[in-house]
């Protein structure tokens, strides 16, 4: 008899199975964030790899799990079996870091902290900001920088933990809704995250991260119009962001609207052409067109970008 999926422990649902994995990623997800802040940019759900990317949720976390792709199966000169459609997309990572004050920034306890993460050290890391939030509390940035080593390595309840204290300092900040929405997104709590990326929203309508991420979270509750209008905005102001075109195509698929989901994905490999699960989804539509022999290519295609 198969687990019921709600009976699952999130918490033994690890997306790095390593010590040495967990830590190269958490050094990875740290520095760019620093990166990010340095520029003024939102960070992105590592794009679907983040086009290995989803979400926000990924949900940026951002968000990111262990990826299945195409495992569809198709032999030259046989006709080809109906292909099995890749993993629910994941949500995007928490990737976003928010400022902090220049001086609190400078404490040597901070400096240590990232220069343990950056070497792969995410326990010395992780007691170094402890040690400094016990001596600084609202030091928003290492509290921020503490949430993403924990959810990195599983620890998803301590993340949200330390990005509700961050948040209950600075309530506004929407590097730490994005980054709690995309907490929120990966744990199934969709209600929670929609009303986080609202929030980024209500204060920036044009915040294109916060659109990808509210279009997903949408779809994942089953509200595929109201995705669609969201998605369909994030493509308008990041024309550039391949896994939002993917986004879309799914959406638009979902709904029938087949010419929209062919143009959608096909954007997405323009854009990104080694993209499997987008060539996967051109071969979706054009199975539903009846244009077999197309689909097939499609298939193949994207079998081959996974080497399967």
């Amino acid at each position: 008899m198969m687990n019921n999926p709600k009976d699952r422990n999130p918490k033994r649902e690890r997306r790095w199975q390593t010590s040495q994995e967990r830590a190269r990623v958490a050094a990875e997800l740290i520095e760019e964030a620093e990166s990010l802040t340095q520029t003024g940019a939102i960070a992105t759900p590592n794009d679907v790899a983040r086009d290995e990317q989803p979400p926000p949720l990924r949900v940026q976390g951002v968000a990111t799990p262990a990826h299945t792709y195409i495992t569809s199966q198709l032999d030259e000169g046989q006709p080809p079996e109906p292909p099995r459609p890749p993993a629910a997309p994941p949500a995007p990572p928490a990737l976003t870091e928010p400022p902090s004050p220049p001086p609190a920034a400078d404490d040597p306890l901070y400096v240590t902290a990232r220069e343990a993460t950056d070497r792969g050290e995410i326990d010395r890391a992780a007691a170094a900001y402890r040690e400094l939030l016990a001596r600084d509390p609202k030091h928003v940035k290492a509290r921020n920088n503490l949430a993403l080593i924990l959810d990195a390595r599983g620890d998803r309840e301590g993340a949200l933990t330390e990005l509700d204290r961050a948040l209950e300092m600075d309530p506004d900040n929407a590097a730490l809704l994005l980054n709690r929405a995309a907490v929120l997104g990966a744990t199934v709590r969709y209600a929670a995250a929609q009303r986080d990326l609202q929030r980024v929203l209500r204060a920036d309508p044009n915040n294109g991260e916060a659109l990808f991420n509210l279009g997903i979270v949408l779809t994942r509750r089953g509200m595929w119009p109201e995705g669609i209008d969201q998605l369909r905005r994030a493509v308008e102001i990041e024309p550039g962001r391949a896994a939002a075109w993917y986004y879309l195509g799914e959406a638009l698929n979902h709904m029938d609207d087949l010419t929209g989901a062919l143009g959608a994905y096909e954007r997405a490999v323009e854009l990104q052409p080694a993209n499997p699960k987008a060539l996967y989804g051109i071969g979706k539509v054009l199975d539903r067109l009846n244009r077999p022999d197309e689909a097939t290519a499609m298939y193949r295609r994207s079998r081959e970008m996974t080497g399967r």
